[in-house]
């Protein structure tokens, strides 16, 4: 009997103790709605759900980023591997009009991609080969000075021809360096030709500076079998003279000369 009053008496106590701490549980319940209506928690159900609108828009936002960037880089990448393979065609029609050794079948630009898994760290490492039949060759250090004065000329041709159809102004100086009678001719009837094709071509000018006579000459005769044109009709000569005096000052001179 003793034992069952004991337990009720600490049972008693129990229930006393859980409801003193139920009632501050309730107590600090309703001062917590009472911060919750006003203050900075004022509206804190209405700012969560914008915030969660942000969250999601802003996901859906970066996924399509994603997608659209995956496209352009792939649309970027076609139009790269597209203009590489125009500007070589050019090459190798210009080179077998140009060249006339018998060692290069043609040239061409070989583009070798670095960080291709990475697009913001992707580089092209552009460099100039040689054919002859199935062998391709790397040109860098195995042409001589003619070959590389026609190829890097050659190369501005077929860059200018695929690249400057609404800005066609091209400049050669001293393009006929280190090259042989029969490839100054065939550069002769690849200017003559580029010239015949942008006749209607209001903005296209060529500019060629050189000490060559002959070579302008052959581009005049050219043009005019190629497209009945008699041009150039003259062309400036850039001379130096001096001064008469004791100063002897020198000066440049332009004449125009009929060709």
């Amino acid at each position: 009997m003793a034992e069952v009053q004991n337990r009720m008496g600490e049972c008693k106590e129990s229930r006393a103790e859980l409801g003193g701490r139920l009632t501050a549980l309730r107590d600090q319940g309703r001062d917590l709605k009472q911060r919750l209506k006003g203050g900075s928690y004022a509206g804190v159900q209405e700012k969560r759900r914008k915030k969660l609108i942000d969250v999601e828009t802003t996901a859906m936002a970066v996924a399509d980023l994603e997608k659209y960037w995956t496209a352009l880089d792939k649309a970027l990448m076609r139009y790269h591997h597209m203009k590489i393979a125009e500007i070589n065609k050019i090459i190798r029609e210009l080179w077998q009009i140009t060249y006339k050794g018998g060692d290069i079948d043609m040239i061409e630009i070989v583009s070798g991609e670095d960080g291709a898994s990475n697009r913001a760290g992707r580089s092209y490492n552009y460099r100039v080969a040689m054919r002859k039949g199935s062998t391709i060759l790397d040109m860098k250090g195995r042409c001589s000075a003619g070959q590389r004065v026609l190829a890097s000329i050659v190369i501005r041709l077929a860059l200018a021809e695929t690249f400057c159809i609404n800005c066609g102004i091209l400049a050669l100086d001293e393009p006929t360096t280190n090259l042989d009678f029969e490839n100054k001719d065939g550069l002769a009837k690849a200017l003559a030709r580029i010239i015949a094709q942008r006749s209607q071509q209001s903005n296209f000018q060529l500019i060629v500076i050189t000490h060559d006579e002959e070579f302008v000459g052959t581009m005049r005769t050219q043009l005019g079998s190629i497209a009945g044109f008699n041009m150039p009709e003259y062309y400036w000569c850039v001379s130096r003279e001096q001064t008469c005096g004791p100063s002897g000052q020198f000066y440049s001179r332009m004449t125009r000369k009929p060709l």
